[in-house]
């Protein structure tokens, strides 16, 4: 039985730019890299559902990095063993050959099976992703229906696509991967030293049994912060800190735990009683979420120090001090104990933030090395940066322009040409210009960032969801939770701002705010420079336009920029035709003669006429002739051997001495001077 062929649209054009748009990504642009892949797998499959996977060393695993269609989360927390040939993904990666696997139903392993039937996947079509000879991750296109799997010629530039992508993804899934292994590290150092602080509290009062540290954490995958996970405890009894952290995660669902009558479930304070340390004299009196803290480590005694940001009162971490006797702490005991926690907590934030700081420094500075042409793609690579380094979802750059109404900043104008720089474009499509100010505008023209340029302070909207009273949240989606805006500023000017957003309320910390303040300050005398070469390079391009340019409405430009039809400017026109192919003959000679001198000499050109007659338009429209057969005949990018001196600046000996030269000593001259007049051509 004969089918007719599977016809697919031709999209060249459109993967061509994808191609280049992925290659020109920087090493920390992995997500926009991911998202970009994506989209050119559906436009050369159409197929609209794939994963995904990458070797993580760090996890020793195959990890989901992106995946398409329905229950994309549950996907990505899903991985395959690295070095196994019992599951499809894996005998890709390791054999480095591709599976067709058209009906999905043939497959053997219950895990697998399993995996199937969860996401529905009845055909899959598994590539490796391979760079210089070994694979580094495997691509599966999925399908609801048995059998559909891309034909032939769709795989066949699915290959080609991923051999001229998957390069640029390596570089980038290795930086990433080394980033993250640098979080653990701070992480590790964080609860090496909050271990420490919880040890060194049991000296400090004899009576202390056990001290913890809560930090709010994700109860659920939504990822807002609806508990308190414990990060370290310490116990003077032997197994008390492996029972007390036997269920890490405290809840603070209204009264389901002691202290969510305090803390709500977004980790805020509610109950101002806790501002200031919290006394429980007897816990068998309370309602616990955690029964055996009394019943089996027989505490007694609560004293929790809540440590939280001033401002927006938000738990920062909880540090428990308990006693496994009645005891009543002293105002002595107390302020230890208080001194203790505010130490913990200045640990907790600050430990490990160092090394965070030294990679900052170490990463921007590599950047300012790099040779940029333009500034944009300088722009691209420091929002890119900033992003990942912070761990933030989007973000843009802004650049101060000034207007008749206005300071504005731009990250892309109404026509939706980028002036700044954006990052992972989806969570925000267009970006208007913001007008920069204060309360003194009107709401609907107030931004974050054009506070932040007109205070010149970093701003933060903790929480995009809660009240905003002045109303500087531009809402843009409704992705978006949290947003941070750092001014750059250089000579006490705001050039730009530097904004960063989160889908997680409460994100941004002073932390990542000093981070993007090291940030900015590196980057502003170099994006200064960058935006002046870049209106000098508009200048200098324009200036060109408007010598070449031609009226399309006139018809009678004879040559270059003369325009009209009398005996004069014919005769003009004439006489710049003639004289240019000797002139050009004698030139190239010149060029292709081996000796730096020669006899043979250059006619001489002698225009005169009254002032403001043209003749500086007659010798350019002369010299651009010459210069277009210069580069026509030669074809290497040099410019036309001729210099243009205004001889009317000079007078007497000078201009004997610019025509002709001058040797050392003669009249005022203290250093030799060739001639202009010469038969050099170098």
């Amino acid at each position: 039985m004969n089918t007719a062929p599977i016809m697919t649209p031709d999209n060249t054009t459109d993967i061509e730019k994808l191609v280049a748009k992925i290659q020109g990504f920087g090493k920390e642009s992995i997500e926009d890299i991911l998202h970009l892949m994506a989209h050119s797998v559906n436009l050369l499959t159409g197929h609209n559902r794939l994963r995904i996977y990458l070797e993580d060393f760090t996890q020793g695993s195959l990890s989901c990095v992106i995946a398409t269609g329905p229950l994309t989360g549950e996907l990505q927390r899903m991985s395959f063993p690295i070095n196994t040939l019992d599951f499809v993904t894996s005998r890709v990666y390791v054999n480095q050959e591709e599976i067709k696997q058209s009906d999905t139903s043939t497959l053997r392993n219950p895990k697998e099976i399993n995996f199937i039937q969860r996401f529905n996947i009845n055909a899959t079509y598994v590539l490796p992703l391979l760079y210089k000879n070994r694979s580094i991750g495997a691509l599966c296109v999925d399908s609801t229906r048995k059998g559909r799997i891309p034909h032939e010629l769709q795989q066949l530039k699915l290959k080609k696509f991923l051999a001229q992508v998957v390069p640029t993804l390596d570089i980038a899934r290795k930086y990433h991967q080394q980033l993250l292994l640098a979080r653990r590290i701070d992480e590790r150092k964080n609860r090496e030293a909050a271990q420490h602080m919880m040890k060194s509290a049991v000296r400090l009062v004899k009576n202390l049994t056990l001290a913890s540290v809560l930090i709010p954490a994700p109860l659920g995958s939504e990822g807002d912060a609806q508990g308190l996970r414990i990060l370290v405890s310490y116990s003077r009894v032997a197994n008390a800190r492996k029972l007390y952290e036997d269920k890490q995660m405290i809840s603070l669902q209204k009264g389901e735990s002691l202290l969510s009558r305090y803390i709500a479930n977004d980790g805020t304070i509610t109950d101002e009683r806790f501002l200031s340390p919290l006394y429980v004299p007897n816990l068998q009196a309370e309602s616990l979420q955690k029964r055996y803290l009394t019943e089996e480590l027989g505490l007694k005694s609560l004293y929790a120090v809540p440590r939280y940001d001033p401002h927006s009162k938000r738990i920062i971490c909880v540090v428990n001090y308990y006693t496994d006797k009645s005891y009543d702490f002293n105002a002595f005991e107390r302020g230890l104990l208080d001194s203790h926690a505010e130490m913990a907590e200045r640990v907790i934030r600050e430990i490990g933030g160092e090394h965070m700081e030294i990679r900052v420094l170490s990463e921007i500075n590599d950047l300012l090395q790099e040779h940029f042409k333009g500034l944009q793609p300088f722009l691209n690579r420091v929002l890119s940066k900033a992003t990942e380094l912070i761990g933030a979802n989007t973000g843009s750059i802004a650049l101060v322009q000034e207007r008749e109404d206005g300071r504005w900043l731009v990250v892309e104008d109404e026509d939706g040409n980028l002036i700044g720089a954006k990052s992972k474009e989806w969570y925000k499509k267009y970006i208007p210009p913001n007008l920069i100010g204060g309360l003194e505008l009107p709401r609907p023209q107030r931004s974050l960032t054009g506070y932040t340029a007109h205070t010149g302070l970093p701003q933060v909207i903790a929480n995009t969801e809660e009240h905003d009273p002045d109303g500087f949240y531009r809402h843009l989606t409704e992705a978006i939770k949290s947003e941070l805006a750092v001014p750059v500023i250089v000579d006490n000017k705001v050039v730009a701002t530097i904004c960063l957003d989160s889908i997680k309320p409460h994100y941004f910390t002073s932390e990542h705010k000093r981070i993007l303040r090291i940030i900015e300050r590196m980057i502003g005398r170099y994006l200064v420079d960058l935006q002046q070469i870049a209106a000098l390079t508009h200048e200098v391009s324009q200036l060109r336009r408007d010598v070449t340019y031609k009226d399309p409405k006139i018809s009678s430009y004879k040559l270059g920029n003369i325009i009209g039809n009398s005996a004069k400017s014919t005769a003009v026109v004439n006489f710049i035709q003639t004289v240019t192919p000797p002139v050009f003959n004698r030139l190239a000679s010149w060029s292709y003669h081996t000796n730096e001198d020669t006899a043979l000499g250059l006619p001489s050109i002698f225009i005169t006429g009254a002032t403001c007659s043209g003749k500086e338009f007659v010798f350019n429209n002369l010299y651009s002739r010459l210069n277009e057969m210069y580069q026509a005949q030669f074809k290497n990018g040099r410019q036309l051997p001729i210099k243009k001196s205004n001889i009317a600046a000079y007078s007497g000996e000078l201009t004997y001495a610019e025509l002709f030269g001058n040797k050392r000593g003669a009249f005022t001259a203290t250093s030799p001077k060739r001639s202009r007049v010469s038969l050099r051509c170098r």
